[in-house]
């Protein structure tokens, strides 16, 4: 299968030096820990498990401190009447 102007192959192998890469300094001792990757860590493995793919939070403020699904909800009350 091709993407763009690469072959399936080329995509994979690319990926998979990153991901080795990756794994190499993440496991390396010399490595400072400023320079190792941040591994992600998804599901129940994190600290907040309420919080939804898409970063939301119950009690998310916009910058305005509005609750941004709370101001949306009233915003589509008020154009539906």
């Amino acid at each position: 299968m091709s993407a763009g102007q690469f072959n399936g192959n080329e995509i994979q192998g690319y990926i998979s030096s990153g991901w080795l890469d990756a794994q190499d300094k993440l496991s390396n001792p010399r490595v400072s820990d400023k320079e190792k990757p941040q591994l992600y860590k998804g599901g129940s493995q994190t600290k907040d498990t309420s919080a939804s793919a898409m970063g939301y939070k119950k009690g998310s403020t916009m910058a305005n401190q509005k609750d941004f699904l709370d101001e949306l909800r009233r915003q589509l009350r008020e154009m539906s009447q």
